[in-house]
């Protein structure tokens, strides 16, 4: 996707209608099966939509797939474990096969 024209907000639906949410706002998203769980510092988003689709939308380096269930804003990443990290006073977990990339995506987006 082209850097000029990626998104700064995403509408997400809120009692009968949607609301405008900055993705810089956007903490983590959780998926479970069909539903996610968008997570901002005032408030969560509950959608029926799939997890690949957010990985695709947002961009890198901002945000990263951590897990199969679980996407992170790298500016709310506070603590990288062994097999967790800390995101907005959350310990979520991390799949071996993301540890070194967002490990290495941390030394270098600080």
């Amino acid at each position: 996707m082209n850097p000029a024209m990626q998104r700064e907000e995403l509408m997400l639906p809120n009692g009968p209608g949607f609301e405008r949410v900055p993705i810089q706002s956007i903490q983590y998203i959780e998926s479970d099966k069909r539903l996610c769980k968008v997570v901002t510092a005032n408030r969560s988003y509950t959608i029926y939509a799939s997890i690949r689709g957010f990985e695709e939308m947002l961009s890198k380096p901002h945000f990263l797939r951590i897990h199969k269930r679980y996407i992170v804003a790298m500016d709310y990443v506070l603590y990288i474990g062994k097999a967790e990290i800390k995101v907005a006073g959350r310990a979520l977990p991390v799949s071996r096969k993301a540890k070194l990339a967002l490990q290495e995506m941390f030394l270098k987006y600080r």
